[in-house]
This record gives C-alpha cells, sequence and structure tokens, in this order.
C-alpha cells in the first residue's frame, strides 16, 4: 500500500532543507539552532533577511505559508539569553563596602535623633511635675516639704534643730508623694498613706511602683534602686528609681536648709513651707527640680533618687539625705556634675570629667550637655555645666536677691 504523503512543515536555513515530522516535531528554536550549528562561523551572507542572532534565513516555509522573521528572531534571542549573569566577587565586595559605609555615617545621625527624643521626653516629665507642684500649691497653699524629717515619737523636727536628716531615723515622704494625686495616681498615694511617721522600713509593693513620670528615658538604670544607702537590699530589691531630685538650696547646713538662713534656701528642705510669695528672686530666676542619675551599682558613683522619701538605714540609722533632694552651690562638689556623688548630674551627652572629691569613687559621669532644670514658674532650661558658680548657687535660692548673670 503506498504511503501516504504529508504536508510537513519545512525550514530552509544555510542553502539546507529540513522537515519537521509533524508526528515527532521538535520545538521549532531548537531545530534553528541546530541549523545555525551546521554553518561555519566563517561564512558570511549577503541576505538582508538572514537572521542577525544565528545568521540564518529569516524565512521558514510552513503549511500555513511564511513566519514572520521577528518571531523566528524572538524565539533565538529568547535561547540565547536563557542563562543570566550574575556579580562577581569583586562587584559583591563593593557593594557591601558601599553599604557599611553608609550604616557608619547614619548610625551617628539616629543615636542622635533618639537622644533628642528621650531628651524631649524627660523635659516633658519635667513639665509634667511642675504643673503637679502648682497645683498642689492651689490646693494647699503652699508647696510640699522637701522631705518630712519625723522622730521616732512621730513629732516633727523644729527648724532650730540641726541635721533633721539625722534626727529623723525612721525616714520621710518626699515631696514627690504629696503631688501623687496630681499625677493621676490617687490609688498610690492613698494606698502608702503618708501620714508622717508610718514610712516604710522596707520596700514593699507600693514604694516599688515605677513611675515614668518619674524617671528620665536617658537613665538606662534598673528601675529599682537596690543600693543599700537607697533603701535597698544591695542584691536586688529596693524602692522604685527617680531621675529627679528637688533642689534645697545653699549655703550653711544647706543639705538639710532648716539653720540657713531663709534667703539661702531652696524652694524644698526638711519639712519645708515655702509659698510662691517667697520666690521673691522671681519664679522663673529660681530653680525647683533638677536631675541625678543613678550609676546602677553601689551608688558610689552617682547616687540616684528614690521618689518615695529620705529613706531610713546607714551610719546612726540616718539613711540618705539627699535621697529626695539636691545642694546647689558654688563649690566643686555641688556644680553640675559636680565632685560630690549627690550633685545635679547631667544625663545628654557624652562622657566627661571623673570625680574625686568627697564622697565620690572618681568614677566617669554620663552627660555633657548640662542638665535640665524646672524652674518655679513651671518653664524648663537646659544649664550648660560650664555656668558660672555663683550664678548656679543664686538660681537655687529662692530670696538672695542678688542679680543674675546669663544662663
Amino acid at each position: 500500500m503506498p504511503k501516504e504523503e504529508r504536508d510537513d512543515d519545512r525550514i530552509v536555513c544555510c542553502g539546507r532543507q529540513f522537515t519537521i515530522d509533524g508526528e515527532n516535531s521538535r520545538n521549532l528554536h531548537e531545530v534553528l539552532t541546530r541549523a545555525g550549528r551546521i554553518r561555519r562561523a566563517t561564512e558570511t551572507s549577503d541576505d538582508p533577511l538572514r537572521s542577525p542572532i544565528c545568521d540564518m534565513p529569516a524565512v521558514a516555509k510552513t503549511r500555513s505559508g511564511e513566519r514572520s522573521p521577528d518571531k523566528i528572531n524572538a524565539l533565538m534571542f529568547q535561547k540565547k539569553n536563557a542563562r543570566t549573569r550574575g556579580f562577581t566577587l569583586i562587584e559583591l565586595l563593593v557593594v557591601i563596602a558601599i553599604i557599611a559605609i553608609l550604616i557608619a555615617l547614619l548610625l551617628p545621625a539616629v543615636q542622635q535623633a533618639r537622644e533628642a527624643a528621650r531628651r524631649t521626653q524627660c523635659r516633658n516629665n519635667l513639665k509634667q511635675l511642675g504643673l503637679a507642684l502648682h497645683n498642689y500649691h492651689d490646693t494647699h497653699g503652699l508647696f510640699p516639704p522637701g522631705t518630712l524629717a519625723i522622730r521616732n515619737n512621730g513629732t516633727a523636727v523644729a527648724p532650730s534643730e540641726a541635721n533633721p536628716g539625722r534626727t529623723a531615723v525612721t525616714g520621710g515622704w518626699a515631696w514627690s508623694v504629696f503631688i501623687l494625686p496630681f499625677l493621676e495616681q490617687t490609688a498610690l498615694y492613698e494606698g502608702l498613706n503618708p501620714n508622717g511617721a508610718n514610712f516604710p522600713a522596707t520596700p514593699n509593693t507600693f514604694t516599688r511602683t515605677v513611675l515614668p513620670v518619674f524617671q528620665c528615658p536617658t537613665e538606662a538604670s534598673p528601675n529599682l534602686h537596690t543600693a543599700m544607702p537607697m533603701g535597698g537590699d544591695g542584691v536586688g530589691d529596693g524602692h522604685a528609681r527617680s531621675s529627679y531630685p528637688a533642689i534645697s538650696g545653699s549655703g550653711a547646713n544647706a543639705d538639710y536648709a532648716n539653720k540657713s538662713p531663709r534667703g539661702s534656701r531652696g524652694v524644698f528642705w526638711y519639712n519645708s513651707d515655702a509659698r510662691i510669695r517667697d520666690l521673691t528672686d522671681g519664679a522663673s530666676n529660681t530653680m525647683m527640680i533638677a536631675e541625678r542619675f543613678w550609676d546602677g551599682g553601689s551608688s558610689e558613683s552617682r547616687r540616684g533618687v528614690v521618689w518615695v522619701g529620705k529613706v531610713a538605714g546607714g551610719p546612726n540609722d540616718a539613711g540618705n539625705k539627699y535621697s529626695t533632694i539636691v545642694r546647689v552651690e558654688n563649690h566643686p562638689d555641688w556644680l553640675i556634675n559636680g565632685l560630690n556623688n549627690n550633685s545635679v548630674a547631667s544625663m545628654h551627652g557624652g562622657l566627661g570629667r571623673t570625680g574625686g572629691g568627697a564622697g565620690d569613687s572618681g568614677s566617669v559621669r554620663r552627660g555633657g550637655l548640662g542638665a535640665q532644670i524646672l524652674m518655679g514658674d513651671g518653664g524648663v532650661r537646659l544649664i550648660s555645666e560650664n555656668i558660672h558658680g555663683g550664678t548656679w548657687q543664686n538660681l537655687g535660692q529662692m530670696a538672695d536677691g542678688e542679680v543674675l548673670g546669663e544662663f
């Protein structure tokens, strides 16, 4: 029986004719690739219709007629570029180096932006404390006492007595406790029930309460002040930490301020009773609240603050007389970042000079820009550590009558 003839696809390439079996056909681009390999690389053609890719004729004969040159060229280009080229090792190293340089340039800027945000939050905390202090004054007619000085029998230490901090062996509630109702912490205030001589001998659930409004975000110390001079056990328990001591003023016995002339006192001292009318130097020229950080250890470098009050314990059961207040004076010990570990200490900036004076172990301080201070009018000022000592002392006194320089 004669074999039936089929109208198979025929391709003319390089002067040769290729027949594609309709039953066992390959992909058109594979056949064209095969045809292109038959032609020697040295052969050339003047046929303008030959493909620029494989130098083959651009016309294929099929049942349906001639295929477009563009379609054949597209098929050949797809096959030829099936494998993509990757990066070389040198190119990869160059890209990594460029990325590393960009990170090195951007990282300091990111850190500065974060510190600026923390400094702004710290400023907002001080403003909230200032608002609470003035609301307390509007309610009670005076500012809260810096720290209560109460004897064991419950009687208050008289202003004429020296060293009320050491006489009040039971500890004493701080100014920060009395403004809790004005910071939307009424429940905590009622739980503490600060009625005089009931200051807790050891930390409890209430005094461990961490209040963000009392903590500057820049200070990265633990939330509980575990140092023994601040009422902690030296291991893991203590009162909640604060970053803001009240300013007691300067002069003789200014750490207790009861025997100091009233003009050299600050707004807060032991059993203080200052009123806004007493700030005759001007509320905007009188400091009320400062900053001080805790070193996170034994507190021999920077003592920090606890918001609950003056803690008991220590030599003669005196506790730490500066646990809630701070002294400012034209003396190396009591300047900003002074040599005493209880001085006002900046938290904003880089590292600076070390201590080495009385009560200081000589470790590095944290701040470099200065300290943010709450003024009597409720404003917050960033005061440089390079401020003149006399101006610094005068700012801490509410009624000294001195003319202030620039600050």
